[in-house]
């Protein structure tokens, strides 16, 4: 494996852990006000600005893996880049 593939996939397999890491925010949120809900609302936006970084970095090939492979997850498609920064796009990325 090249380095370049190697960064690629890092790259999507860092932004396909973000993603996931807002959407369990977001369904911790919506369940209550534990403690855990509170961890949530605080984590979830550097998720978010961390999930946009990293996708700005993202070239044409490597988005459309990371649209394949979230829309591989159940996920309606939408353009990665301009839903980043939106917690309700995101998980409809």
């Amino acid at each position: 494996m090249t380095q370049e593939c190697s960064t690629t996939d890092s790259r999507v397999a860092q932004a396909i852990g973000l993603y996931r890491s807002i959407a369990a925010c977001d369904e911790c949120i919506a369940r209550g006000d534990d403690v855990h809900a509170i961890t949530a609302a605080l984590m979830l936006p550097c998720y978010q600005a961390e999930f946009m970084r990293v996708v700005l970095e993202l070239g044409p090939k490597e988005e459309n893996e990371l649209s394949t492979a979230l829309r591989g997850s159940g996920r309606p498609s939408h353009s990665t880049k301009s839903s980043a920064g939106h917690s309700s796009d995101a998980r409809t990325a």
